[in-house]
């Protein structure tokens, strides 16, 4: 790795692979690079600084991480086509769901190490959950540069590849639960005669609240923050025992469950 800044290129500058790169322009910690199909795509990120490279190998002898954001199909391809010996010294960062690391390592002929990680929607935001697993070949720099790199944009966690699909059916999911919560209550403030735009408002800032106070007490169980909240023959007992009567916490469970039984059926 290089002992200055760190040089990062996105192949793919689509949603995830664009929000990637935005996020870590604004930090102004990295000398980054983005090459696309449509380079048009690069407009709004060139004005943050990101340098475009019409092609994937002049991308490719520019950095010292190569984030892969292209679509699951296209891996094997985009990566079979970098020339090899650029790719020396380099760290391949594959982005692909359901992806291995062996299958991205036969691309690129060993030629270089590589890595998994695992995003979920609200790294687009700087507030993403990153799943990072590695081949053996990675070392404790590059290890340590990579977690770096991810951490500035949420928050990074090494796991072994077999868990990436349980990480993608409870985090890389997890993001359509809680707005299929949120939408609840937010119809719920509106059945009560709120005006829509406030019970969002409301709702909003509710688990941006409760998420950090949950953050900032890492020794308190949620359990306790919630009964925290329920006063004798109040209000809150009442809805929570009615939450309770209806299993609601088990429901959340089990959409977990089926979202990773989707996703080990999908693994073939």
């Amino acid at each position: 790795m290089q002992e200055n800044r760190l040089r990062v290129g996105c192949i793919g500058c689509g949603n995830m692979g664009g929000a990637l790169l935005a996020g870590w322009a604004r930090t102004g910690r990295y000398d980054l690079y983005g090459h696309t199909r449509t380079m048009s795509r690069m407009a709004p990120l060139i004005e943050l600084g990101v340098q475009p490279r019409e092609e994937a190998n002049a991308l490719a002898g520019d950095c010292d991480i190569i984030v892969l954001a292209v679509k699951p199909y296209q891996i094997e391809a985009v990566v079979g086509a970098l020339d090899r010996e650029l790719l020396k010294g380099r760290v391949l960062v594959s982005l692909a769901a359901g992806i291995s690391l062996a299958t991205v390592s036969r691309a690129c002929g060993g030629a270089c190490p590589v890595a998994r990680c695992m995003p979920n929607t609200p790294a687009m935001v700087g507030e993403g959950v990153f799943a990072l697993c590695y081949e053996d070949s990675v070392t404790a720099a590059q290890k340590e540069a990579l977690d770096a790199l991810f951490s500035s944009l949420g928050v990074s966690l090494e796991i072994p590849e077999k868990s990436f699909t349980a990480f993608s059916a409870l985090i890389g999911a997890g993001p359509a639960y809680v707005f299929e919560l949120m939408e609840g209550m937010v119809m719920a403030g509106v059945t009560l005669g709120f005006q829509h735009r406030d019970s969002r408002r409301m709702v909003e800032a509710l688990f941006r609240g409760c998420a950090r106070m949950a953050q900032e007490n890492p020794q308190t169980h949620l359990i306790a923050l919630r009964d925290n909240v329920c006063s004798p023959a109040g209000l809150t007992i009442a809805g929570v025992n009615r939450m309770a009567a209806d299993g609601l916490s088990g429901k959340l469970a089990e959409a977990v469950f089926a979202a990773d039984r989707r996703g080990r059926e999908m693994e073939g």
